[in-house]
């Protein structure tokens, strides 16, 4: 089985909404930003699945991936027109910081280390979605008036 809660599920399916929303209705920002959390998110999944994650220590895989969405949102950030992607920056830099605490005081729970490592997911991906939405409300209406 690929997933083992309900909660994975509800992510899977809140991450394919909000990035289906940002590739049908965003612009280039949003569609970069979605291949970004569409590829950390299975990229983490097949990490998780491959190694497993006991969320009792360090979880150097999904550390990594962590470090490397973090850079490719801020490279968005810097080169976009776009207010959103400081947002799921900062929201991604919060996810980094619950691993480096985890180096740095190993005795947090594995609770509130996984807790803590995967909450930050949803609002990055809350930023996506308005972000999109407000693409799309900033988009000239397209309509063509003749005489």
């Amino acid at each position: 089985m690929i997933f083992d809660t309900v909660w994975a599920y509800l992510y899977y399916i809140f991450l394919l909404v909000c990035c289906g929303y940002a590739i049908f209705r965003g612009a280039c920002s949003e569609y970069f930003g979605a291949a970004i959390m569409l590829t950390g998110s299975l990229l983490t999944l097949a990490v998780a699945k491959l190694f497993g994650t006991a969320w009792s220590s360090l979880e150097g895989g999904i550390f990594g991936i962590d470090i490397v969405g973090l850079l490719a949102l801020i490279y968005l950030t810097l080169k976009s027109d776009r207010f959103w992607p400081m947002w799921a920056s900062a929201f991604q830099l919060l996810a980094v910081t619950i691993h480096t605490a985890m180096m740095v005081a190993p005795q947090i729970t594995p609770w509130a280390f996984g807790t803590g490592a995967v909450f930050w997911a949803y609002p990055m991906l809350l930023a996506l979605a308005i972000g999109s939405l407000e693409q799309e409300h900033a988009v000239p209406d397209r309509n063509i008036e003749s005489g």
